[in-house]
């Protein structure tokens, strides 16, 4: 057995970053340390295992099947140590200087992120959130994301059994650059007119990108971008049209010179939910960051963005997982909005 009190436990945070990195200079930026510091790092974890943890495949690093096995573990672990040295049996936002990590799209963080922020810094000023921007490898890797992550803000629809409460709910609008007198949107224009979409296919796009996508509408895609914010500007000056949340839509319409169109087809309400880890959910700290996310969210307006009432604040509603769910295979659907 290794010695506790003669072991560098430093390489378990070096450790952590490789597997999930699965690149040197990333890992290294990841913890902030150096490229050559970490590469040394990893020798030194490769003679502590006797196995390489990374293999080159290609252009890539995979994980070998020890590390496979070391990464839920090792994770786990830190997660343990931070939730430790953080505990306290009763949590002062006032004098706090914990960091949370919100895992969101752009689209969500331009929604919420000025209200939530006001929030803290009236009321937790010493507290600090860090952003990271939602990928498709977070979610096809979403138990080990909600591991490092404080929240995962994203709809539902596009896994299950995890812990979640419901944030906000926005609807789907069309925008164009075609800034023509006011028309109504027909089916057949939309099966006619070029696109602008996300990442351009059905698999790696939105839910209602899918639908519109399996309706066969949408099809003639020539631009496409990476993030919900390039979309209005994607399709200015232009007759294209591309799927825009209406929060952000109407947010952006001014600014990107763009017309927003009502969909002549029925596409699913979005839900935007707060997703965490099970382990996160007695802790003090982690229970009223998630309030004060729920209730920034909760004072959107909504009654002016989309023309109806707002969400009681007293509503929301946080859903624990059943027995069914957590023992049903996460799979990742679609790039969530």
């Amino acid at each position: 057995m290794v010695n506790l009190l003669t072991a560098d436990l430093n390489l378990l945070v070096a450790l952590d970053a490789l597997l999930m990195e699965r690149n040197v200079t990333r890992a290294g930026a990841r913890i902030g340390i150096s490229q050559p510091a970490m590469s040394s790092s990893l020798q030194r974890l490769r003679r502590q295992f006797d196995d390489q943890l990374l293999t080159r495949i290609g252009s890539a690093y995979e994980l070998t099947p020890l590390a496979q096995v070391l990464q839920e573990d090792v994770s786990q672990i830190l997660r343990m140590v931070e939730r430790t040295f953080d505990a306290q049996a009763i949590f002062d936002p006032a004098l706090s200087t914990r960091s949370f990590r919100i895992v969101t799209s752009d689209y969500c963080l331009t929604a919420l992120s000025g209200t939530l922020m006001n929030m803290l810094q009236k009321e937790a000023p010493g507290v600090q959130v860090h952003f990271d921007a939602v990928t498709p490898q977070a979610v096809e890797r979403i138990k080990e994301t909600l591991q490092t992550a404080d929240l995962m803000l994203i709809p539902k629809g596009h896994f299950s059994g995890f812990p979640h409460t419901e944030l906000f709910t926005d609807n789907w609008v069309c925008v164009t650059g075609d800034t023509s007198p006011e028309k109504t949107l027909t089916v057949d224009e939309m099966r006619d007119a070029r696109w602008a979409r996300l990442f351009g296919t059905e698999v790696d796009s939105t839910l209602a990108d899918r639908r519109v996508y399996d309706l066969q509408l949408g099809e003639k895609t020539d631009i496409i971008v990476d993030s919900f914010l390039m979309l209005p500007f994607a399709v200015a000056g232009t007759s294209r049209l591309a799927l825009v949340q209406e929060r952000l839509a109407r947010m952006l319409a001014s600014v990107a010179g763009v017309k927003i169109m009502q969909l002549p087809i029925s596409l699913p309400t979005l839900v935007e939910c707060a997703w965490w880890h099970p382990s996160k959910s007695p802790d003090p700290g982690h229970q009223w960051f998630r309030r004060i996310v729920a209730r920034a969210a909760a004072e959107l307006d909504t009654a002016a963005e989309l023309g109806r009432e707002p969400a009681d604040p007293g509503s929301t509603h946080i859903s624990e997982p059943s027995e069914a769910e957590r023992s049903e295979p996460l799979t990742a659907q679609c790039l969530p909005a």
